[in-house]
């Protein structure tokens, strides 16, 4: 496995109320060969009932676009399923990739990028009107 992953519950404060929900970081390289093991994690963790689930990519060292599909799968059955996934503080690598496959309009979450990335990434392409 060259990848870990780190589980916490935590309670997030929404405009109406608490909802409980899970905090999950994944640490170091997601390739093909973590492909199926990645996903496995995730079949588990929806199964439970989890209003909201927030995946930290900050430590996410490599990533390809296998396991990247399994994000965007994710991101697709919650809004199916009509729950919250959010994915934040994306790493180097993750950012590469999003920003290679025009995806930011698609996933649409928060990405704070630092000074020096500025110049890096465009993030234009899929932030047109749907």
């Amino acid at each position: 496995m060259a990848f870990q992953f780190k589980k916490e519950s935590v309670v997030f404060r929404t405009e109406n109320a608490q909802v409980n929900g899970l905090r999950i970081v994944i640490e170091g390289e997601l390739t093909i060969y973590d492909a199926l093991e990645l996903k496995g994690s995730f079949d588990e963790i929806l199964k439970n009932k989890n209003s909201i689930l927030e995946i930290d990519l900050s430590k996410i060292t490599k990533i390809d676009t296998s396991c990247l599909q399994i994000l965007l799968a994710l991101k697709m059955e919650a809004r199916k399923k009509e729950f919250t996934i959010r994915l934040i503080n994306h790493s180097h690598a993750v950012l590469k990739l999003i920003d290679l496959y025009g995806l930011t309009g698609f996933l649409r979450d928060k990405i704070k990028l630092q000074k020096e990335d500025l110049k890096e990434f465009s993030f234009q392409y899929g932030m047109g009107k749907d």
